[in-house]
C-alpha cells in the first residue's frame, strides 16, 4: 500500500546512519534539550503528535522504527534490533544528552538503548512498557495476527480491535494510525510478533543509570498489573503511575495530562527548560 503524502508523511526527513539502512524521522530542530521517541508496534511516529504540542521547548526527534512508516526494516525485528538501528540513529545526530520517551513496543527498546547508552540517556519514560511481553501462541492477539495477509484493512475489524482505546480519541487521528499500520505488511507484523517471544529486558532494566517513570493505564489489556509491578522493581530508580481507567494508549486518550507529567519528571531530573 502506497504510503499516503498528509502533512504528518511531509514532514519527514531521511537520516543516513553507520552501517545501517536510513530512518524516516521528524526532528523539530534547534539547540534545545533533545526527547527522543519511539513509538510502539505497527504505529509510526505519528503516535506522539498528540503529545508534540504540550512539548513544544524540547527538540523533538520522532523517528519511525524500522519496518514502520517510511522506515524499511534494517537488521532485523527484534526489540534488540530496533534499539541497535535507533543507537546508530543517535551516534549519527551526535545526541550526547538525550530523554527518552517510549510506548509500548518503543517503551521495550528504550529500556534496551538507555542500558547501552548509560552516559548519554538523562532520563527514561515509558508508557505502557513491560519487560517480557508474553503474547500467548493462543491468544485472540497472536491467531489475529498469524491470520493477517496482504493487503490489510484498514477498516475492518483487526485494526478496529487493535487500535480500540479506553478513553474516546480523536476519529481523525485514529483513521491514520490505521492506514500507517494497514501499510505495513503482513509478514512483518508476524516477524515482530516472533521477536517478542525472544524479548527478555530484565538485565538491560537492571543496567539503567538514568532515573525512570513508567505511565501506566490501569485498564490496559495488554500489559496489565503484572507487568507493571515487574517494572516497578526493575531499575536503579523509578517511579511508577498507573492512571485508572486509562488504556494501552494513555498519550492518546489524554495527551494535555501525559504531557503534564513527563513535563513534571522531567523537571524534577533536571531536563527541562523554563516555558518560553
Amino acid at each position: 500500500m502506497k504510503m499516503r503524502q498528509d502533512d504528518w508523511h511531509r514532514r519527514k526527513r531521511y537520516v543516513e546512519t553507520p552501517g545501517g539502512r536510513p530512518i524516516a524521522l521528524i526532528d523539530s530542530g534547534g539547540n534545545r534539550p533533545a526527547l527522543l521517541m519511539l513509538h510502539g508496534f505497527s504505529d509510526t511516529s505519528r503516535s506522539f503528535a498528540t503529545l508534540e504540542p504540550f512539548l513544544s521547548r524540547f527538540r523533538l526527534i520522532l523517528p519511525d522504527l524500522p519496518g514502520h512508516g517510511a522506515s524499511v526494516l534494517d537488521e532485523g525485528m527484534r526489540v534488540d534490533d530496533f534499539a541497535t538501528s535507533i543507537d546508530r540513529l543517535v551516534e549519527r545526530l551526535g545526541l550526547e544528552d538525550i530523554a527518552l520517551v517510549g510506548h509500548s513496543m518503543g517503551a521495550m527498546t528504550s529500556i534496551e538503548l538507555a542500558a547501552r547508552r548509560r552516559h548519554e540517556v538523562s532520563a527514561l519514560i515509558l508508557l505502557s512498557a513491560s519487560l517480557r511481553p508474553d503474547f500467548d501462541a493462543e491468544s485472540p492477539i497472536s491467531r489475529d495476527i498469524r491470520a493477517l495477509g496482504d493487503p490489510i484493512d484498514p477498516s475492518g475489524r483487526f485494526l478496529r480491535d487493535w487500535y480500540a482505546c479506553s478513553r474516546p480519541v480523536d476519529s481523525d487521528f485514529l483513521s491514520k494510525m490505521k492506514l500507517d499500520a494497514a501499510a505495513m505488511p503482513a509478514a512483518t507484523w508476524q516477524g515482530i510478533l516472533d521477536g517478542f517471544n525472544e524479548t527478555d529486558l530484565r538485565h538491560s532494566a537492571s543496567c539503567v543509570t538514568a532515573p525512570v517513570l513508567c505511565i501506566a493505564g490501569s485498564a490496559d489489556p495488554l500489559f496489565g498489573d503484572p507487568h507493571r509491578q515487574a517494572l516497578a522493581s526493575a531499575f536503579q530508580s523509578v517511579r511508577s503511575i498507573t492512571l485508572e481507567g486509562y488504556g494501552h494508549n494513555p498519550h492518546w486518550e489524554d495527551p494535555e495530562k501525559v504531557s503534564a507529567l513527563i513535563l513534571s519528571f522531567l523537571s524534577e531530573v533536571g531536563r527541562s527548560e523554563p516555558s518560553p
